[in-house]
């Protein structure tokens, strides 16, 4: 049976889970792609067909919190195009004005930018990225976007090609492009201390961008929302993070661990993560609730950007993190100033700068330092600082390809009161 096929037979049938489950099984593997045309395509077919039926956001949502049941599979691909048409709907259900800018940092993206015709590894990601931002906000006349794209000292010119591809297919009007170097060169704000691109890993692009989004005053209702560069996320999520920071705000985030997201992620880069997880959440208590810091999904009131970024001290993988320490610090009396939004997220290794183990390791020494700049000291996350401190590169490299199977075979979840695996442990286990 053709998809069109389905989405017909589906149409035709009261909409629920137990339906879409019905018509839209996992298939075999499940080898649903956000870098396949096909698999796309048919996404964005059902997730129409869901926002036309549905009588409103809170179908949608009940929808998707059914298909969420651990118990009975259901297909990555069908639970997105649900979180599709929720993101969608919601954004619908409302005339307030909206003004979307989405930045994404570039380095070695001279492969990845191509169509998949011109390239193995091609996502086509600039096009790509301007599609999904205009399904999500067409028919909203008060709704603009802009993509914030930022070189981060690409030794292969990808601001450059960023710059070319966006005059090639007309997206000057929503495409502008930054060079950190030039933000170095002309002392920024928002990348003071800086005195090299060397000294950046995305995290001083990331900051600059947001900074230049939130410096043009866009009106009422400007999000800024920061992404990656390939396709893991699809930007039609948008309007799940911009209706949590219109109803809680300041800063809403994806998570990759929630309960209702959806996620197509491989074991060993799983199980590396998880550990990161068990040793951050040690050192900053204040993030306690929040599981998954590193998603490339996250979207601030365009208002509170400036004042975050400005003192900024992590530049490199680990500014997630500070961003949003910086948040709760800064909100002592708002009591969940960052609300977590699951989401779809398929992962895109193929070209990936940041799949190996060092980054972990530099991330680690990075929390390990921002515990000291921004907490006052306490036991146990003394213990796990300086254990973290004086942790080699090559002693990381065989923790982490030899994860201790209670924290591999925990939800992260847990990991805000569970301290099964000591210091002691982890010194053995390196030893």
């Amino acid at each position: 049976m053709s998809y069109r096929t389905r989405l017909e037979a589906f149409s035709a049938t009261p909409m629920s889970a137990e339906s879409l489950r019905r018509y839209f099984p996992p298939l075999p593997g499940d080898g649903f792609s956000l870098v396949d045309e096909g698999d796309l395509r048919d996404t964005i077919l059902l997730a129409d067909t869901l926002v036309d039926r549905a009588a409103g956001s809170a179908e949608l949502d009940r929808i998707g919190s059914d298909l969420a049941d651990p118990l009975v599979p259901s297909s990555v691909g069908m639970r997105l195009a649900v979180k599709l048409a929720l993101s969608r709907k919601l954004l619908l259900e409302s005339s307030d004005p909206l003004f979307v800018s989405v930045v994404f940092a570039v380095y070695e993206e001279t492969e990845r930018i191509l169509h998949p015709d011109e390239h193995p590894h091609g996502e086509d990601f600039l096009n790509r990225k301007v599609a999904q931002i205009e399904w999500l906000l067409s028919g909203m006349p008060n709704a603009g976007f802009e993509l914030v794209v930022v070189d981060d000292g690409c030794p292969k010119r990808s601001g450059a090609v960023v710059e070319e591809l966006a005059a090639q297919h007309g997206l000057e009007g929503n495409v502008r492009v930054l060079f950190l170097a030039d933000a170095i060169r002309a002392g920024h704000p928002a990348v003071a201390g800086l005195k090299s691109v060397d000294q950046s890993r995305k995290g001083g692009s990331i900051e600059l961008g947001m900074w230049e989004a939130a410096a043009v005053d866009r009106g009422p209702g400007h999000v800024v929302v920061f992404t990656d560069a390939d396709l893991s996320t699809h930007l039609g999520q948008t309007g799940l993070l911009v209706d949590a920071v219109r109803r809680a705000g300041p800063v809403a985030i994806g998570s990759r661990r929630h309960r209702r997201s959806v996620v197509k992620k491989r074991g060993a880069r799983n199980e590396r993560g998880k550990l990161f997880i068990y040793l951050w959440k040690a050192l900053l208590e204040p993030l306690r609730g929040i599981t998954d810091t590193q998603c490339g999904f996250k979207a601030f009131d365009a208002r509170v950007v400036h004042e975050l970024v400005q003192g900024m001290s992590e530049r490199r993988f680990a500014f997630d993190i500070e961003l949003l320490l910086r948040t709760i610090l800064s909100n002592p009396d708002v009591p969940r100033p960052i609300s977590t939004v699951g989401v779809g997220w398929v992962d895109s290794e193929a070209l990936s700068t940041t799949t190996n183990l060092q980054p972990y390791h530099a991330m680690l020494q990075s929390v390990a330092g921002m515990y000291r700049r921004y907490l006052v000291a306490a036991p146990e996350a003394e213990e796990f600082a300086r254990f973290i401190e004086r942790l080699s590169p090559d002693e990381w490299r065989v923790l982490a390809n030899n994860v201790p199977p209670e924290v591999a075979s925990r939800d992260p979840r847990v990991f805000d009161e569970w301290r099964g695996v000591s210091v002691q442990d982890l010194e053995a286990a390196v030893a």
